[in-house]
C-alpha cells in the first residue's frame, strides 16, 4: 500500500504472530529495493487489550528499526483493517507514540483522514551543535509521533536534500533516535514539502507525521493562517485542518491512500 507515494508492506500479525525481531527481520530483508519488495517500512497489524481500541499498529523502518509512529502508514493502516473484519466507519488504534483515531472521508473511499493527539516537544529556532553544509535562516522542532526539523527554504525544488539533510538528522542537539528533516517553502497558504527521513536515510516521496509538523511549524511562526492548510509533496497532496468531533477539537491528517497489490511471500 502506499499513502501519496509512501509506500509500504502490510501484513494481519494476529494471524501470523511474529515476534519483534522477526519483524524487524522481515522489514529489512523485504524493505530493499532492487533487492526485495521495496518499501519505505513493513506494517503489522496486531490484537490489543487497551479498552476502546479495536487494533495496534507495529510499524518497522525499511533497515529494520522500530518507529514510534508514522502518519501515512497509519492511514494505510487503517484502510487495510476497514478491508479485512472492523467495523467502521471510524477506527481507535495503539500506536507506540500514543492512540489515534481515523475514518474514511464520506464519499470518497481514496481518501483517509487521520485524527492525531497534541503534538509535544514544540521548539522554534533551535540551536544545533554541528556544523552544516548550508546556513539556514531558522531551524524548528516538533514531535509528531516521532521527531521532525523543520526549515524554511525559498525553493524547495532547488534544495539538495541527500547533502543537507543527513547532518541535521544526527545533529547531537537532536535527541537520540534522530529526527526527520522537512524542508518547506510557502506558497500563499499552500506549503511545499521534501522529507528526509530516518530508518529509510532518504528522501521520501511525502511523510505523514512531515506533513503535520510542516504545517504546524507554518502556523507557530504565524507564515499561513489558513484552516484548512493544503500541503503539496512530491507524491500527492495532503489536507491538514481542525475539527470538532466527540472527543474534542482535533487536528487531523488527510490525503489518499492506494492498494498497489497483494500476494504471498515465502518467509526463510
Amino acid at each position: 500500500m502506499h499513502g501519496a507515494g509512501n509506500d509500504f508492506l502490510v501484513l494481519d500479525n494476529r494471524w501470523y504472530r511474529f515476534s519483534d525481531e522477526e519483524l524487524s527481520d522481515l522489514a529489512a530483508t523485504w524493505c530493499r529495493r532492487r533487492y526485495g519488495v521495496g518499501a519505505d517500512g513493513l506494517l503489522a497489524l496486531t490484537d490489543t487489550d487497551a479498552e476502546g481500541a479495536d487494533y495496534r499498529m507495529r510499524y518497522v523502518n525499511a533497515d529494520g528499526s522500530w518507529a514510534t509512529m508514522c502518519g501515512n502508514g497509519a492511514r494505510c493502516l487503517a484502510r487495510f483493517a476497514l478491508n479485512a473484519d472492523f467495523e467502521g466507519p471510524e477506527l481507535a488504534f495503539e500506536t507506540d507514540a500514543g492512540r489515534y483515531h481515523a475514518a474514511i472521508v464520506a464519499d470518497q473511499p481514496d481518501l483517509v483522514r487521520l485524527y492525531v493527539p497534541p503534538v509535544s516537544e514544540l521548539e522554534l529556532n533551535v540551536t544545533l551543535e554541528g556544523t552544516l553544509p548550508f546556513s539556514p535562516q531558522a531551524v524548528h522542532s516538533v514531535n509528531t509521533g516521532t521527531g521532525h526539523l523543520v526549515i524554511f527554504v525559498p525553493d524547495v525544488r532547488a534544495v539538495p536534500v541527500e547533502e543537507w539533510a543527513p547532518p541535521l538528522r544526527h545533529d547531537a542537539r537532536v535527541h537520540p533516535p534522530g529526527a526527520n528533516v522537512n524542508f518547506v517553502e510557502v506558497e500563499d497558504d499552500t506549503l511545499h514539502l521534501r522529507t528526509y527521513e530516518k530508518g529509510v536515510e532518504g528522501e521520501t516521496l511525502s511523510c505523514g507525521t512531515g506533513v503535520l509538523a510542516a504545517a504546524i511549524i507554518a502556523q507557530a511562526t504565524e507564515q499561513v493562517e489558513a484552516d484548512p492548510l493544503t500541503v503539496k509533496t512530491q507524491g500527492g497532496t495532503f489536507t491538514v485542518g481542525t475539527e470538532t468531533t466527540s472527543r474534542g477539537q482535533e487536528r487531523y491528517l488527510e490525503g489518499p491512500v492506494v492498494t498497489v497489490f497483494r500476494g504471498s511471500l515465502q518467509v526463510t
